[in-house]
């Protein structure tokens, strides 16, 4: 007996929703979101205005799509270390260097969706309920070791977010300025810096 797929081919309709979120992140790349328009995102998908508005009824709610699909892949590249226990530092630093990876090239709108000062309600919006999903997972992680008696104690929920903070905020710098640090040694640096955030003490100290 042959086996039963459990998964359904992507469909046109499928690519092309695809195709629209690829789009939107090439252009966002290259302009503030504010300035991007609906026909801008449309021509970029090669689609039609009212092609745009089948899939989306927004550029807010395209822009939340694309959001919620960068924070699925932080989540994906942080998974090893998300789903250990202890330090685990070479698992982190692998997840930290993926993660760096994708902000030298989505650094633009992932700084303007998660630390500009004042993006625009809809974009606040977005940011608030993203960034709160964002930490869960980090949040669950140092719930269980703090069950077993490994972290420095506080709310596992403020110290998600004090990790997820400083994790974006060093990356924005690189995307910022490219040059101002040496990769491997900041990368060495902020996963010595959250391991002791969140234990208190390196694996090495």
């Amino acid at each position: 007996m042959s086996a039963i797929k459990s998964r359904r081919a992507p469909t046109k309709g499928d690519q092309r929703e695809q195709a629209l979120l690829d789009a939107a992140r090439a252009v966002f790349r290259d302009k503030p979101i504010g300035q991007v328009t609906i026909d801008e995102l449309a021509g970029a998908a090669g689609i039609t205005r009212s092609g745009f508005y089948f899939y989306f009824e927004s550029k807010q709610a395209l822009l939340a799509a694309v959001v919620d699909q960068g924070i699925a892949e932080a989540d994906s590249e942080m998974a090893e270390w998300l789903g250990s226990a202890g330090h685990d530092r070479d698992s982190l630093r692998r997840g930290l260097a993926a993660g760096l990876a994708r902000w030298k090239v989505d650094g633009r709108w992932l700084r303007e969706a998660f630390l500009a000062p004042d993006p625009g309600p809809d974009v606040m919006q977005i940011r608030d309920r993203l960034v709160g999903q964002g930490c869960t997972l980090f949040s669950r992680r140092i719930e269980r070791d703090a069950r077993a008696g490994l972290t420095v104690g506080g709310p596992p929920d403020l110290l998600a977010k004090m990790a997820v903070s400083l994790r974006s905020a060093m990356f924005a710098e690189v995307y910022a300025d490219p040059d101002a640090f040496d990769e491997e040694e900041l990368l060495d640096t902020l996963t010595d810096a959250l391991l002791r955030l969140i234990y208190g003490s390196g694996p090495r100290d």
